[in-house]
């Protein structure tokens, strides 16, 4: 059975009180909102770039695939 967990995407408060949330393969800034609940609906929609990731030697064959 496939793991269909979402992967933990690390949080940052910003001074102004906004929260960052952070791809942990691509090291993106996802998103910035005002509430963790926010961050959540572009966690679940965030695609790391493959080009970006190939070009950093990242990207491995086996999520290519």
């Amino acid at each position: 059975m496939p793991d269909t967990r979402m992967p933990f995407y690390p949080h940052r408060q910003n001074r102004d009180g906004s929260i960052d949330s952070i791809c942990p393969r691509c090291f993106a800034t996802v998103a910035t909102a005002k509430s963790v609940t926010e961050l959540h609906t572009c966690d679940k929609r965030h695609r790391c770039d493959e080009a970006f990731l190939a070009e950093r030697g990242v990207l491995s064959r086996s999520s290519a695939a």
